[in-house]
């Protein structure tokens, strides 16, 4: 254990900001058979929209635009990214050539012996963080197509998450029929989703999102929340905060879909809760039996099951390092816990990926090891058809 921290992997101690990491070169050989999937990954969003829109939105449309030293994603003329915020993030990853170039990107993964990755959105998420997004089908179809087209680069390596229509259940099956058609392998929807048009607060629990969760279930493709949406305060320790806060897992997402009887009506859905580690789990899953348990006459609709035999049946959560987690992943099932890398963020893996794969090795049987760095993610994710 790296001295003046709790932190176990002694590689992960004292690394630069993520711009600055060198990939980890191998030096010895995993157990054969061991193949690395990254379920969990990242690219920077170019201009994307305003070509996509229709030409009489096209002033309404998202634009990522470089300047002052810095991406800045701005809606209608109004920046979203003030310049010194810019400027840091730029420093401190998003001007890492392997955020936007795919060639770079491949390197990179190639040294640090990842196989293949899940990628997700990078700004898409700021979008969500400033309120209420206007015209949702062009900006969530045109960063579908456009993901789609850069992950087309690396066919076999790079494989796209996209964004059906939450806010518009009704037009669920077209959508996500749409978003398979581009090649997407998971889809994404909020944590926090918002209102309907009509005003009303978006609940993943209540009916209304049914004919959402079958035609995802239609589809085969699992569904993600992935952490990103809170807005950080200006307060002194406000990335503390912020990140913590954040990755402290998803207790209320998990819970709607379980107790409002979403998993019982729709039994082929599978979910992830991607970037929340997998310590969250067992304690969630055993206040949940609790309450299920406690609560007899009060918790409705009655579910087929105990609450926490939905875990095992429907759900997966990714990390990238959680020794305590993986200490009790005997309460939440191997088959359930999903390796990523977040490349390239700043709580990423990256330039001490080896050591962080070696860490499961060490944690775990082989059999369960290897399920957790890949093999379970290539199922999941259908990465090999």
């Amino acid at each position: 254990m790296a001295e003046g921290f709790i932190l176990e992997i002694e590689e992960q101690v004292g690394q630069p900001v993520a711009a600055e990491r060198k990939p980890q070169a191998k030096t010895h050989d995993w157990p054969a058979g061991t193949r690395i999937v990254s379920a969990d990954s990242h690219m920077l969003e170019g201009d994307f929209w305003v070509d996509r829109f229709p030409p009489e939105l096209r002033d309404q449309a998202p634009r990522m635009v470089f300047r002052d030293g810095g991406w800045d994603l701005s809606i209608g003329g109004k920046s979203m990214t003030p310049a010194p915020v810019a400027q840091h993030l730029c420093s401190a990853l998003e001007c890492y050539p392997g955020l936007t170039d795919v060639p770079a990107r491949l390197m990179d993964l190639d040294i640090e012996g990842v196989e293949k990755e899940l990628i997700f959105p990078q700004r898409l998420f700021g979008l969500v963080m400033f309120g209420e997004i206007a015209n949702k089908p062009h900006v969530f179809g045109a960063y579908n197509e456009a993901i789609a087209e850069i992950c087309a680069q690396s066919p076999d390596r790079l494989y796209s998450v996209m964004v059906p229509s939450y806010w518009d259940p009704d037009a669920a099956d077209e959508s996500v029929a749409r978003c398979a058609e581009l090649g997407a392998r998971c889809l994404m929807i909020p944590i926090k989703p918002g209102k309907f048009d009509d005003g009303r607060t978006i609940q993943y629990n209540h009916p209304r999102m049914d004919p959402l969760w079958a035609a995802m279930e239609k589809s085969g493709l699992p569904l993600a929340f992935h952490i990103g949406e809170a807005i950080p305060t200006a307060e002194p320790g406000a990335v503390g905060v912020s990140v913590l806060t954040q990755m402290q897992g998803f207790r209320q997402n998990w819970a709607q879909l379980t107790f409002g009887g979403v998993f019982d009506r729709f039994p082929g859905l599978k979910v992830v809760f991607v970037e929340a580690g997998l310590s969250w789990v067992p304690g969630m899953l055993h206040d949940a039996d609790m309450v299920y348990n406690s609560f007899p006459t009060s918790v409705s609709p009655k579910l087929a099951h105990p609450p926490s035999w939905y875990w095992r049946a429907h759900c997966y959560a990714t990390f990238m390092t959680d020794p305590v987690g993986l200490e009790m992943l005997h309460r939440i099932g191997a088959e359930t816990a999903l390796w990523s890398s977040d490349y390239p963020h700043q709580e990423s893996t990256f330039g001490y990926t080896r050591g962080a794969i070696d860490a499961v090795f060490r944690a775990c049987s082989v059999e369960d090891a290897q399920m957790i760095l890949g093999k379970t993610a290539l199922k999941l994710f259908r990465m090999e058809s």
